[in-house]
């Protein structure tokens, strides 16, 4: 931990790096956030963060305040773009001129930011991918919530953070936007709407299509909106759920910004999916979940939510192989419809928080 109150005191502009490609870790990572734009209250503070996830950050961090790493333009560009591309956002991270950097992340990427920044004092975790880059490694504890790795590397500079979970609000522009979409699909705010994600990042992850449409066609019968939410990635899952429906749902994949989801999660009334980013916001919109998890550690990885129900089949085999399970995923694959059920009605039906 940093002790020279002088040297805390000659610090003027601050920058905290957490590029990371995950929606997940960004979420997670707000309370770590927050805690050191709030230290750092009098200082110019800077936050790097994926230009994918703007939507997030800016009605809490301001437009200003970020540097957003342009991950997809520097992915699909040419060669001789993707240099152009880089130097844009290298002169811009150099711009900030400070005099700390501060890696959440610990990635090969946010790493080489930090050094290649100019900033004489470098923070991050002792286990990043490239520690060397640091001049204040950070021992950080095991067994816990992934949200105390970030808490704990902010609190080597002495910014403290008293909470473990931080709620967002969408802005007023995503609101009217979502309105907007919302009419013309048909969904109604007389009715309640329950927010359902059948993606994940990884197949392994994902609960199945059979079990997603017995939910879907009970809620439905029960007067409930089912919409469907995900990426343009998560259309085939969804589709596929649909063709079996036997009631009304909604399909709103691929349609939303982040914003417009937020902005959904914010007049919702439950959401229930797998262990995947939309879940960890959902959590921080204040929204009730119900997580099926798989192959995932939920102790570590649990949404941080007082209103959140966690589910899974078969336990996680202690020697877990993740992608290369032998035994078919059965630690999601056998969760059943009865126990999502029993938990729907926990949160919605018994009013539950």
């Amino acid at each position: 931990m940093v002790e020279n109150t002088s040297l805390i005191e000659k610090i003027k502009n601050i920058l905290v790096l957490m590029p990371e490609k995950h929606m997940g870790n960004l979420v997670v990572s707000l309370p770590a956030i927050m805690a050191l734009k709030e230290f750092f209250k009098e200082k110019i503070f800077f936050l790097v963060i994926d230009r994918a996830y703007k939507d997030i950050l800016e009605p809490q961090i301001g437009s200003e305040n970020l540097l957003l790493f342009p991950r997809k333009q520097l992915r699909e560009n040419s060669f001789a773009k993707k240099m152009r591309i880089f130097f844009q956002f290298l002169h811009q991270l150099r711009s900030a001129s400070p005099d700390v950097a501060i890696d959440l992340e610990g990635r090969h990427a946010s790493s080489m930011m930090a050094f290649l920044s100019g900033a004489p004092l470098r923070i991050g975790r002792s286990t990043a991918e490239r520690p060397y880059l640091y001049n204040l490694k950070v021992d950080l504890s095991t067994g816990k919530h992934k949200v105390y790795s970030y808490i704990e590397i902010a609190a080597a500079i002495g910014a403290q953070s008293e909470t473990v979970s931080f709620r967002l609000q969408a802005s007023d522009t995503h609101r009217t936007s979502l309105k907007s979409i919302l009419l013309n699909e048909g969904i109604t705010t007389d009715k309640p709407i329950i927010c359902i994600h059948p993606g994940a990042g990884k197949i392994y992850k994902q609960w199945t299509s059979e079990g997603f449409t017995k939910v879907s066609d009970w809620l439905s019968s029960k007067g409930f909106q089912v919409v469907f939410v995900g990426s343009s990635i998560d259309l085939n899952k969804i589709n596929e759920i649909s063709s079996f429906l036997k009631h009304q749902s909604y399909n709103l994949g691929g349609m939303l910004s982040i914003g417009e989801l937020m902005a959904l999660f914010e007049i919702s009334s439950l959401y229930l999916g797998n262990d995947s980013g939309p879940m960890h916001l959902a959590a921080a919109m204040g929204l009730p979940v119900i997580a099926l998890f798989g192959p995932g550690v939920d102790s570590r990885w649990r949404p941080l939510t007082e209103k959140a129900i966690v589910l899974r089949g078969t336990g996680r085999c202690q020697k877990c192989k993740g992608k290369d399970c032998q035994y078919d995923f059965k630690c999601i694959r056998t969760l059943s419809f009865t126990t999502v059920k029993k938990a729907v009605e926990k949160i919605i039906f018994l009013k539950i928080e």
